[in-house]
C-alpha cells in the first residue's frame, strides 16, 4: 500500500462536468500539448464484431489508441497510457485531453466529420449519439475473461453500485462504464465561519440563508458559484436546481412506478415495493421499476408535480432557489466554475458546492499559481463540509438528498472489430488492480487531479487514509438517475438541448429580476409543451406509444 497525498462532471460530469462535465468541481480547464500524429490505419467503417461469450481478450495487442476524455489530467493519464504500453509495446497510446467547456460540441462535431480519431472519450453530454448507439456496447464483453484478473470482467466491478443489472431487460445497451462515485456536498471556510460568529453548520435553509447574512454582514462573499450556461445546465448550479425540487416531489414514483400489466414491470422488486418516505432510497432503481412512457405522459397531460406553471410546489422552490442565488456574487450569471472556484481558493468566498475530492485538491491548489492567479500561490487555511441543508415547509414532502453516484461515463466510439478489441484490453487493464494501481499512483503525484469519491471496483487496495475520508461523508440519498420532476423538468425538458437553451434564458431572466416566478413558470410551461414533440421524436417516441404506456414501443431508427 502506498501513502495517498491530498486531493468536477460535468461531472457530468460534467460531467461532473466537470462532473459530470458535471462533476469536476473547481479544476480549471487545462490547455494540454498536442497529441502525437495518429494513424488509422486499421479503421474502416464496418459494424464491430461482438465478442463471443467467455473467450479472453487476445495476448498480442498493436494500433493507436486515442483518449479525448473531457478536463481530464494529461498527466494522469500519461501514465496509464506508458504503463499499458510498456506491457504491449507495438501499442501507441495518444493522450489528447479536451476542455470542459465545449465538450459536447466538439464530439459532436467529429461524428458530424466524419469517422472520430478519438476512442476513449466521455459520452453524457451527447444524448443524441448513444440514442443512435455511436458508442461501443459493454454489455456483452462484461461476460468474457478480463486477462489481467483470470476472471469474468464483470467480476471486476460493482455492479450495484453502478446501477447496472445486467439481467434487466430494459438494459439493452451498456454505453458507459461509471467505476467510480461523486457526492455533491458544500464546502465551507472555517475560518470565515468562525470570524462571522457561526458556531454550527446549518441543517436547514434557514439557516443557511442566515448563516449567509452573517457573512455578508462580517464583509465576505457568502456563496460562489459558476452562472454561465454549462453551470446552469450541466454543472453546479444545475445541480441544485435539481436538488431541491426533490424535496417537493418525492410522490412522483407512485405515479409513474411500473403497474403490473407494463413491459417494464419486475415482480422480482415490484411485486414487494411500498412508498416509504422515511427512506431516502425507496425510489432507488434497484428497489422500484419506473416507466418512462408514464413519465412522459404525465409531462404531456401535466399531471401533478409535472405540471410547472400555476404548481404552489414549483412556484415555492423556484422562490427559495432565487434567494440562494441572491448570495452569489455579483454577475455571477456570466461566471464559469472556475472564476468561482477561485473565489474560494483565495479566500475572498465563504462556501461553495463541491465534491469530496476537494479533502485532497484544494491544499493542492493554494500552491498553484495558475489557479490562484497569485505568484507562489495563496496562505492555506481550514475547511470543511456540511450536506445539503433541508427546505423545511407545508409543500416540502421529505429532506434534502443529494447527487451521491456512480460517475466516470467513460465509453468509446464504436469503430471496426479490431480496434474495438483493442479498446476494451485496455480498458480491461485500467480496471484491474495492475492498472488502477497505476491510475491512483498517478492521481496521487499530479497537481490537477483527484478521485471524486470511492471507486467501485474489485479487488482493487485504497489507501488507508483515503478509504477513512471517503466513509466520513455521510449519504442522505441520491436524485441521480430517477425519472422525478427535479430531473426531468428543472433545467430544459429532459436535457433536449432546444429547451436547454429555453430554460438558460428564461432563469437568467428569473435571476436577473427581469420575470416574476409566476412568469418564470408560465413562459416555460409553454416552451415544455411547445418543444415537447420533438423531444420524444429525438429519444426515438412518438405521440402514439402514450396512449398505451403499458406497450413496449416499437425499436425506431
Amino acid at each position: 500500500m502506498f501513502p495517498f497525498r491530498r486531493f468536477v462532471s460535468l461531472i457530468l460530469i460534467t460531467s461532473l462536468i466537470t462532473l459530470l462535465a458535471a462533476c469536476s468541481g473547481g479544476s480549471a480547464n487545462r490547455a494540454e500539448p498536442a497529441p502525437t500524429p495518429v494513424s488509422n490505419d486499421n479503421n474502416d467503417n464496418t459494424t464491430p464484431a461482438e465478442p463471443a461469450t467467455g473467450q479472453p481478450a487476445a495476448p498480442s495487442k498493436s494500433g493507436t489508441i486515442q483518449i479525448s476524455l473531457r478536463g481530464a489530467s494529461a498527466e494522469v493519464w500519461g501514465k496509464v497510457a506508458e504503463a499499458y504500453m510498456a506491457k504491449h509495446p507495438d501499442v501507441k497510446v495518444v493522450v489528447d485531453i479536451k476542455p470542459a467547456e465545449g465538450y459536447r460540441d466538439w464530439l459532436q462535431a467529429q461524428f458530424a466529420a466524419g469517422e472520430p480519431e478519438a476512442d476513449f472519450v466521455n459520452t453524457n453530454e451527447n444524448s443524441d449519439l448513444n440514442e443512435d448507439q455511436k458508442f461501443v456496447d459493454f454489455k456483452p464483453w462484461l461476460e468474457t475473461e478480463n486477462p489481467y484478473t483470470g476472471k469474468l470482467w464483470k467480476e471486476s466491478f460493482n455492479l450495484d453500485g453502478m446501477g447496472v443489472n445486467l439481467d434487466d431487460p430494459n438494459l439493452q445497451t451498456l454505453q458507459a462504464l461509471n467505476f467510480e462515485s461523486v457526492q455533491i456536498l458544500w464546502m465551507y471556510n472555517k475560518e470565515m465561519f468562525e470570524k462571522a460568529g457561526i458556531t454550527d453548520t446549518p441543517k436547514t435553509f434557514n439557516e443557511l440563508t442566515a448563516a449567509f447574512d452573517k457573512l455578508k454582514a462580517a464583509g465576505y462573499i457568502p456563496f460562489t458559484i459558476g452562472g454561465n450556461a454549462l453551470s446552469l445546465w450541466s454543472g453546479q448550479a444545475g445541480w441544485l436546481m435539481r436538488i431541491y425540487p426533490d424535496q417537493y416531489f418525492r410522490d412522483y414514483v407512485e405515479l409513474i412506478r411500473s403497474k403490473p400489466e407494463d413491459y417494464t414491470y419486475m415482480p422480482s422488486i415490484d411485486d414487494n415495493w411500498k412508498f416509504d418516505l422515511n427512506d431516502p432510497y425507496n425510489d432507488s432503481r434497484s428497489n422500484v421499476s419506473t416507466n418512462e412512457l408514464r413519465m412522459y405522459k404525465a409531462i404531456k397531460d401535466k399531471v401533478g408535480p409535472y405540471k410547472v406553471e400555476g404548481n404552489p410546489a414549483w412556484r415555492e422552490v423556484l422562490t427559495n432557489l432565487k434567494t440562494l442565488f441572491s448570495y452569489a456574487p455579483e454577475g455571477f450569471m456570466g461566471m464559469s466554475e472556475e472564476q468561482a472556484y477561485k473565489l474560494f481558493l483565495t479566500g475572498k468566498a465563504a462556501t461553495m458546492v463541491a465534491l469530496p475530492s476537494s479533502y485532497w485538491q484544494l491544499p493542492k491548489d493554494f500552491a498553484d499559481a495558475e489557479k490562484t492567479g497569485e505568484s507562489g500561490g495563496v496562505k492555506s487555511f481550514d475547511f470543511g463540509f456540511f450536506n445539503m441543508p433541508s427546505m423545511e415547509g407545508e409543500l416540502v414532502q421529505a429532506p434534502a438528498r443529494t447527487i451521491h453516484i456512480y460517475t466516470g461515463f467513460y465509453g468509446f466510439v464504436k469503430k471496426n472489430a479490431e480496434q474495438t478489441a483493442l479498446n476494451i484490453d485496455f480498458m480491461m487493464y485500467l480496471t484491474s488492480p495492475e492498472g488502477y494501481k497505476v491510475y491512483l499512483e498517478a492521481v496521487q503525484n499530479s497537481k490537477d487531479a483527484s478521485l471524486s469519491g470511492a471507486p467501485l471496483l474489485n479487488d482493487i487496495e485504497l489507501p488507508e487514509e483515503m478509504k477513512k475520508t471517503f466513509e466520513s461523508f455521510d449519504a442522505i440519498g441520491n436524485t441521480e438517475g430517477l425519472n422525478s420532476p427535479g430531473n426531468v423538468l428543472a433545467r430544459g425538458l429532459h436535457d433536449y438541448q432546444p429547451s436547454v437553451q429555453s430554460y438558460i434564458g428564461l432563469i437568467s431572466k428569473y435571476f436577473n429580476d427581469e420575470i416574476d416566478v409566476d412568469q418564470l413558470l408560465k413562459q416555460y410551461q409553454a416552451d415544455i409543451d411547445a418543444k415537447f414533440e420533438a423531444m420524444l421524436k429525438e429519444r426515438k417516441k412518438e405521440l402514439s406509444d402514450l396512449e398505451h404506456p403499458e406497450r413496449q414501443p416499437p425499436v425506431r431508427q
